[in-house]
C-alpha cells in the first residue's frame, strides 16, 4: 500500500484508468472516453460507452469499508424505487448469476491482494454551480431536497445495512468514520487541544437533541455545492460516500459550511433560505435553527479528520499541514464567540 501511496498522482491516474477499463468489461461496456474526474478516497471517473454517460467509482480495500459500501448502494438503490428524489442510482451487473452493484477486481499492479472495487451509475444531465454562483432560490431547493430526503427517503434497512453513525460519537469519537487515530499524532499539541475542546462544548447539545426523538435518521451527510445538479424543475443529489445514521440538522451543515467560506457577504441570506426551504417540507422551532452554528463549527472538525485521513493523496498531502492549522485556528473563534468564521478554502 505504501508504494502506490508514494507514486505520483499522474502515475496513480494512468493505473486508475486502466482498472477502470477493466471494470467496464463487467457491465458489457467498452468506453468512448474516460474523463477522470477526482481522487480522494476513491477514483471517480466518467465514461462514455453506446451512446450513454455513466459514472465508474473505484475503491482500494485499505479507503473503503465494503459493507458501509455495499449499503449505500441499498439505500440508493431505494430512493430510486420508491421515491421521485434523483440521486446516482447503480447499475447492476451478472455475477455467479446474481445482480450485484458492487464488484471486486485483479490487476497486478493495485497494491492490498491485487484487489479494487468498482460501482457504476447513472450519469445525471443537469447544471452544476460552484458555491459562489449558488443564488437564495438555488439554496432553498437544497433545503426542500433534504427535507424530503428526511421523510419520504427514508426506510427500514434490510438485514446486515450498515452505515455508520454520525451523531455525536460518530463526529467527534475514536470509532468515527472520519476518524484516522495514527495521522492525529501529526497534528500539534495547541491544535489537539482546541479540537478536544470543540468536542467537549458540544457534547451536550448534540445528547440533548438526540434525546428528543425523531432528529435522526439516515442522512447524506455532505452535500456540498459540488454534489448538487440543477434541473429545470428539480435536483439531485450526488456523492452518497458519508451517508450515515445522523443528525438531520447536521446535513445543512456542509453547504452553510461552505457557504460561510465563500459567500460571507450574503451568508446570512443564503442561511434563512435553505432553512425555509427545509422547514418548508420538514417543519420545526425557531429555535432549533440556533444550532445550525455548533453543527457548522461540527463540519469544520469532521473536514480537518478528513483531511488527516487522506494524506495519500498527493493533491491533500500539499497542503494539509498549513491547511489544518488554520481551521484549527478558525475553531479558536468559534470557541470564543460561538460563531464560526471561515477564510480558509474548500477543497
Amino acid at each position: 500500500m505504501a508504494d502506490f501511496l508514494n507514486r505520483t498522482f499522474m502515475q496513480q491516474q494512468r493505473l486508475w484508468l486502466e482498472v477502470a477499463e477493466l471494470a467496464l468489461r463487467r457491465w458489457d461496456l467498452r468506453a468512448d472516453e474516460l474523463r477522470w474526474l477526482g481522487h480522494g478516497s476513491k477514483a471517480v471517473i466518467r465514461v462514455r460507452a453506446m451512446d450513454a454517460d455513466y459514472i465508474l467509482r473505484l475503491y482500494l480495500p485499505a479507503q473503503v469499508n465494503v459493507k458501509w459500501l455495499r449499503s449505500e448502494l441499498t439505500w440508493l438503490s431505494m430512493l430510486q424505487r420508491a421515491t421521485d428524489l434523483l440521486a446516482p442510482f447503480p447499475l447492476p451487473a451478472p455475477v455467479n448469476g446474481i445482480e450485484e452493484t458492487l464488484l471486486e477486481l485483479r490487476h497486478d499492479r493495485l497494491p492490498q491482494a491485487r484487489i479494487a472495487y468498482a460501482a457504476l451509475f447513472e450519469f445525471i444531465e443537469g447544471d452544476t454551480k460552484s458555491a459562489r454562483d449558488l443564488r437564495p432560490v438555488d439554496v432553498f431547493r437544497v433545503g426542500e431536497y433534504l427535507g424530503l430526503l428526511h421523510t419520504i427517503g427514508q426506510f427500514s434497512p434490510p438485514a446486515g445495512f450498515d452505515r455508520p453513525g454520525l451523531q455525536w460519537e460518530g463526529i467527534f469519537g475514536d470509532n468515527s468514520p472520519y476518524a484516522s487515530l495514527a495521522a492525529r499524532n501529526l497534528i500539534g499539541d495547541e491544535q489537539r487541544a482546541i479540537l478536544d475542546d470543540l468536542a467537549l462544548r458540544l457534547r451536550r447539545p448534540l445528547s440533548n437533541l438526540a434525546a428528543r426523538g425523531g432528529a435522526t435518521g439516515l442522512i447524506h451527510a455532505d452535500l456540498l455545492a459540488k454534489n448538487v445538479v440543477f434541473r429545470e424543475r428539480t435536483i439531485a443529489a450526488l456523492d452518497f460516500e458519508f451517508c450515515g445514521w445522523g443528525f438531520f440538522l447536521y446535513d445543512l451543515a456542509p453547504l452553510l459550511w461552505q457557504l460561510k467560506g465563500e459567500r460571507a457577504r450574503d451568508y446570512a441570506e443564503l442561511e434563512a433560505a435553505i432553512w425555509r426551504g427545509y422547514t418548508s417540507i420538514r417543519p420545526l422551532a425557531d429555535s432549533d435553527r440556533e444550532l445550525l452554528e455548533p453543527f457548522i463549527a461540527a463540519r469544520q472538525y469532521a473536514s480537518i479528520r478528513w483531511l488527516l485521513a487522506n494524506l495519500g493523496n498527493p493533491a491533500v498531502k500539499q497542503v494539509a499541514t498549513s491547511l489544518i492549522a488554520e481551521r484549527c485556528e478558525e475553531l479558536k473563534g468559534f470557541l470564543e464567540s460561538g460563531i464560526l468564521r471561515r477564510s480558509t478554502p474548500t477543497l
